[in-house]
Parts: structure tokens; sequence; C-alpha cells
């Protein structure tokens, strides 16, 4: 009894000296889509937790900060401590029990049933990903999560399929050492990286996944069937016709895709989609 007070003394006492002023200013921020049925957040409080298979709605993906707790998977109990990641599906049984002894931080996202079978399809591998991990990097891992829900904040029920590459870069992200292996896994993280991020270099973004650019150009022609860079321009496209479409005017385009300026945005549309982006919504306007 006198080490468990210790070591939640402790705990507590340690906790008191980190800045956790990166998440904390995050603290109330959340965000849904799909009729609420597809959403993310970010809780720091002090409340007790406890969820089981039965009670959670699709796939869980949750990043703990700080806090502590115990899942139960099957037949075998695990700790849940700072740095700890938490993945939970239907497929699994399991309990979860976030203690309120100490102040917890976390950032979780939420995904339907049928959507997730959409990213099992795609990687069966996810099945086998273990519901406990320690994340490598827990700041980077929330930066990662913070794109996400910005992405859902601009997202309409309408559009949500926009939404589907974005979650899964931040899947693979966080689950990558169980969901592929190697060259492929970075060369997947890299392809749904440039779906969304129209700003960062492609030599930055090789290098961020450990290839060097000629490495990174000629794997992802060879697997799929064109350059990063002209791959990257029809998603950049593809997202503007949606923002067209919902009556964003080129200006505003021009800005939420990061283009230095309208001119520059209507010529690379114009050559990609055959149109002008205001013929463009003036035809396809919702």
């Amino acid at each position: 009894m006198v080490l468990n007070v210790l070591f939640v003394f402790q705990f507590v006492k340690y906790d008191i000296y980190m800045d956790y002023s990166w998440i904390d200013c995050h603290a109330s921020e959340y965000a849904s889509t799909l009729n609420g049925r597809l959403f993310a957040g970010v809780s720091c409080n002090r409340e007790s937790i406890n969820r089981t298979s039965s009670t959670d709605d699709g796939m869980v993906l949750t990043l703990v900060i700080s806090g502590n707790g115990i899942i139960q998977v099957g037949n075998v109990q695990y700790e849940i401590i700072p740095g700890t990641i938490l993945f939970r599906h239907k497929r699994m049984d399991y309990k979860l029990s976030l203690s309120s002894q100490v102040f917890h931080r976390r950032c979780y996202i939420v995904i339907p049933d049928e959507l997730f079978a959409i990213y099992l399809q795609l990687h069966p591998n996810l099945l086998k990903v273990p519901a406990v991990q320690s994340a490598v990097n827990i700041e980077k891992c929330f930066d990662s999560f913070l794109l996400v829900l910005k992405h859902i904040k601009e997202t309409c029920d309408e559009t949500f399929f926009s939404l589907l590459p974005v979650v899964e870069r931040y899947m693979l992200y966080v689950l990558s050492p169980y969901t592929m292996e190697g060259k492929a896994a970075s060369l997947r993280e890299a392809k749904a990286r440039l779906e969304v991020d129209f700003s960062t270099s492609l030599e930055e973004i090789a290098n961020n996944h450990s290839m060097s650019y000629s490495t990174f150009r000629k794997a992802f022609s060879e697997n799929y069937g064109l350059p990063p860079q002209q791959y990257r321009l029809r998603c950049r496209v593809e997202k503007a016709k949606q923002l067209l479409s919902m009556g964003y005017n080129c200006a505003e385009c021009a800005d939420k895709l990061s283009y230095p300026d309208q001119y520059s945005f209507s010529h690379q549309f114009k050559l990609i989609a055959g149109v002008t982006p205001k013929e463009y919504r003036k035809e396809h306007i919702l």
C-alpha cells in the first residue's frame, strides 16, 4: 500500500514539472463529420474513463500523453502509461479503465466500423496490430493528429470521403511498425502526405521518409505509375474541385491550397482540368 502511494506521488510530482503547453493549448478541441459518427478531439481532465468493446462504436485510436490506467485484451492485462498508443476495434475483446488519480491528457479519433472495413481491405495487417503500443515520439504523433483534426473541421458531411487519405496517413504513421514493412511503409506514408500537403518540398518529404529524392521519385513512379510531383498536382486540383463545388472562389482556393497567388492557381487548374476555375465553379457549384 505504501509503495502504491509513493508511486502515485512520484508520478504527480513528475507530471507537475513537465511542459505540456503543446497539448494544453488544444485542450478543448473537438471536430466531427458524417453526422457526428467520425470524430476526433483532445481531452485534458481528471475524470475516470471506462470503455469496453461493446460500448465503443467503431475503431478508436488514442494517444495517451499523460495519466495512467489499465486495458485488458482477452485474458491479458496491460498498464497504460504516458506515451501509450491504444488501438481498439470491435473485432477485439477489451476492457479499458483510465484512472482519475492523476491529470491525464490524450488525443483520440473514432472511425465508424464501415469505414474501418475499407481500411482493412487496403491494409489487412491492421488486424494484427496489438491493442497497446508505445509512441516513439509523442509530440510528433500529436502534430500528425492535429493535421487530421484540422481537416475534419474543414470537411462537411457531403465531402467527408476526402478525409479518408488524411486519416489513413495518420494511422499508417502511428501504426506503421505493424501495418507495413520497410520501404513499402515509407512509400505509402509519403503518398498519403502528397494527397494533403501541398507546400512541403518533395525533397523534404523524401528525407522525412528516409529516402533520397531520386530513390523516392523512381520508387513512386514504379509503384503508382507517375512521378510524385504529377501525382501531387492531380490531388491538388481534385481538392480545388471540391472547394469550388462548395462555393469557394479562386482567391480562397489559392489560399487554402498554398498557391503563391490566384493567377498561379488558375493557370495550373486549367492545364490539368481543361477549364478555368470560374468555369468549373459555375457548372459544378452545389
